[in-house]
């Protein structure tokens, strides 16, 4: 939540010695579409929510300076106010920061209307205080200085998930779930499919994924990477760089090919080029499933991915049994403990969604949180359907401190290695 220019305590003010302080909720997101009496942000869970615009709904920057609605874009990030009573009404819309090319061009794709939710309670977070006579469109906000002294650190959205803000070592999870994907193609075509049993979804997991990795021919894809940092808490996430690859999947081994860095050719190996993360295509799912590395499985509430419904399974791994591999940038390694949740296509028993939280990490180690996020697709490839990554987020944060980077990592364009053809994602 921005903080923006407010009173002090002390301060009084004589036009108007009978102002209250209106609390006030917040959701941020990316804005999809600014109509004239409505707003749709998409949440960082890809929820959208649709949120009723008054004419004294205040457009401000983080700064707290006024800015034209009509200036606003879709891809850019917002942070929309409301009142804890009346979650639905923008009272402030404050712009974060402008969206990028690529956000914009994301932002800009068709989304259905009609399935776009009401904010409730749930979507929101503490959003500070204004002073006010007459409603909660006058005043300026007071940050919510109640959590001062706590260290606040970001964290990937959790698909389908309300999310609370833990320590980064917890390990904790929350298992509510709410239905906010739009509807997915039926994979017509794709590798024969695996019943599961009620009591066995994770072992025809286990049989889907080997059909998949002995059937999956070797393959070219487009990776476009946005790099992020932060220092700030909450984080204001400002953009590094975009890297673009070409990733060779030869055999299960990945190799970068073409590697460009905001548009301009590089010839440092793409992992000297900044935080990177690899083994989306194969190694995440291998390990999660692997019998040796023995993941502790819990059924949790069922949920629809991608409109499709899925089964969820939070899971647990220990650390003499991890293959989680953190470097820093002095050299060092560790292997870490780490939990998370996995969603497991209903009618195919193909995964489709792996999110991963390390647990704890050695003092002496330089980062003390690291989280990743894979999402699969169904993709054609060679005249078949296979589930691939279509999109993966990681983000790490240096111990002790706020200062995080995040990686925005989108798949395209994927055909069959030595091919001539491009393939696109079925529609």
């Amino acid at each position: 939540m921005p903080k923006l220019p407010g009173k002090k305590s002390g301060d009084k003010d004589a036009g108007n010695s009978n102002s209250t302080r209106v609390a006030l909720r917040a959701v941020d997101g990316t804005m999809r579409e600014l109509g004239e009496k409505d707003l749709f942000l998409e949440t960082a869970k890809h929820k959208i929510l649709k949120f009723r615009t008054l004419g004294k709904t205040q457009f401000r920057d983080k700064e707290g300076e006024q800015v034209r609605d009509s200036l606003l874009k879709p891809g850019d990030q917002l942070s929309v106010e409301v009142t804890g009573d009346d979650p639905e009404t923008a009272v402030r819309v404050i712009l974060t920061h402008k969206g990028t090319d690529a956000e914009r061009a994301r932002a800009e794709r068709p989304f259905d209307r009609d399935s776009a939710q009401t904010p409730v309670e749930a979507d929101t977070h503490s959003g500070g205080a204004m002073e006010t006579a007459s409603g909660p469109a006058a005043g300026e906000s007071k940050p919510d200085t109640s959590g001062d002294g706590a260290r606040e650190i970001p964290t990937l959205a959790r698909a389908g998930k309300t999310e609370q803000p833990e320590p980064a070592d917890s390990g904790k999870i929350d298992t509510s779930k709410t239905v906010a994907r739009a509807a997915a193609p039926d994979p017509a075509g794709a590798l024969p499919r695996v019943q599961a049993q009620a009591d066995d979804v994770i072992g025809a997991a286990r049989e889907a994924a080997d059909q998949l990795l002995d059937g999956l021919p070797n393959f070219l894809v487009q990776q476009s990477t946005t790099r992020y940092f932060s220092r700030a808490a909450p984080p204001q996430w400002q953009v590094l760089d975009v890297v673009t690859a070409e990733v060779a999947s030869v055999n299960g081994k990945e190799d970068y090919r073409n590697i460009m860095v905001n548009g301009k050719p590089s010839n440092r190996p793409i992992e000297k080029t900044g935080a990177w993360s690899t083994g989306e295509f194969q190694t995440t799912l291998q390990s999660l499933l692997n019998p040796y590395t023995a993941a502790a499985f819990h059924k949790a509430k069922d949920d629809l991915l991608d409109g499709r419904p899925a089964y969820t399974y939070d899971f647990k791994v220990k650390q003499e049994n991890s293959d989680w591999d953190i470097h820093a940038p002095d050299g060092s390694k560790v292997s870490p403990s780490y939990t998370g949740t996995v969603w497991i296509d209903k009618e195919t028993s193909n995964v489709m969604r792996i999110e991963e939280q390390t647990g704890p990490m050695p003092a002496s180690f330089p980062f003390d949180k690291a989280e990743s996020v894979v999402e699969y697709g169904f993709v054609r490839l060679d005249g078949k359907t296979y589930p691939l990554p279509v999109h993966s987020d990681s983000l790490t944060c240096q111990r002790g401190t706020t200062t995080c980077t995040k990686n925005d990592i989108n798949f395209r364009n994927y055909r069959k290695f030595g091919s001539e053809s491009t393939v696109t994602f079925d529609k």
